[in-house]
């Protein structure tokens, strides 16, 4: 059993960088930032669609890459599909999804 995992959009994957420029001079990063690849992603999509409580409207965080377990397939849980959806924008235009479980044995047994 998988604990404590979420639904979330991702957004960007990006590495911080080794070097940082101070007062116009290039100084090696923190010791402390994460050399790994990292991940934005947008939270609160337990119900696998944005919340529109307001407290939650802009959660997101920065998580490491090798914390994201799977991707989900999302289906459009309307039965009339806008003709404006395209696979660039339907995430941020259609307010409601379905999540497909039986896309693969894996996913049947670890979404639910």
């Amino acid at each position: 059993m998988i604990l404590d995992c979420r639904v979330a959009r991702l957004r960007v994957i990006f590495r911080l960088p080794t070097t940082v420029t101070r007062n116009g001079f290039p100084e090696d990063a923190p010791m402390e930032w994460p050399t790994e690849p990292l991940a934005y992603v947008d939270l609160a999509m337990y119900r696998v669609q944005p919340s529109k409580d307001s407290k939650y409207q802009d959660r997101a965080a920065i998580v490491y890459l090798t914390d994201i377990r799977q991707s989900c397939m999302l289906t459009p849980s309307r039965a009339n599909w806008d003709p404006s959806w395209t696979t660039n924008n339907i995430l941020d235009r259609c307010k409601s999804f379905f999540v497909n479980n039986m896309q693969s044995k894996y996913s049947y047994q670890t979404i639910y």
